[in-house]
C-alpha cells in the first residue's frame, strides 16, 4: 500500500514537470510581453525549425556545407528570428531548437546559428519585452 502511494506520488511528480502548455509560458512573462505578433513570429520560427529538421534527414554529400535545402532552411530561419518581435532569451533558445535539428548535418550552417546567438546582448541588456 505504501508503496503504490510512493509510486503514484512519484509519477506525479514526474508527470508535473513534463511538457509546458501556452498558458503556463504567458505565466512567466508580463502581459505587455505577450503580444500577437510576437505568437505569429514564434509560430514561423517554429516552422523554419521543422523546415531545417527536414532539410537535415535529405542526404548530404559533405556534413562541412549540408545540402541546398539546409542552407535555405537555415537562412530563412536566421532571417527570420532576427527579425521577430521576441526578447533575446527567446531568440537564444529558438537558435537551440534550431541547432539541435541541424546537428551533424552542416557544420557550416550550425557555425551560423552559434555566430547568431545575441549572448552579450542578454548578458548586458538581461531579459525585456523589447528586442
Amino acid at each position: 500500500m505504501v508503496r503504490a502511494v510512493l509510486a503514484l506520488l512519484a509519477c506525479a511528480a514526474a508527470l508535473a514537470g513534463c511538457g509546458s502548455t501556452a498558458a503556463h509560458r504567458s505565466a512567466h512573462q508580463p502581459a505587455s510581453c505577450v503580444n500577437p505578433k510576437s505568437v505569429r513570429a514564434t509560430k514561423r520560427i517554429l516552422a523554419d525549425v521543422a523546415a531545417i529538421e527536414h532539410a537535415a534527414r535529405l542526404p548530404t554529400s559533405s556534413t562541412l556545407k549540408g545540402n541546398t535545402a539546409i542552407s535555405r532552411a537555415t537562412d530563412t530561419f536566421l532571417r527570420d528570428v532576427e527579425t521577430a518581435p521576441i526578447d533575446n532569451l527567446a531568440r537564444n533558445r529558438m537558435i537551440d531548437h534550431a541547432a539541435a535539428a541541424l546537428v551533424g548535418a552542416c557544420e557550416q550552417c550550425f557555425q551560423a546559428l552559434e555566430a547568431a546567438r545575441p549572448i552579450v546582448q542578454v548578458e548586458h541588456r538581461g531579459n525585456s519585452c523589447t528586442p
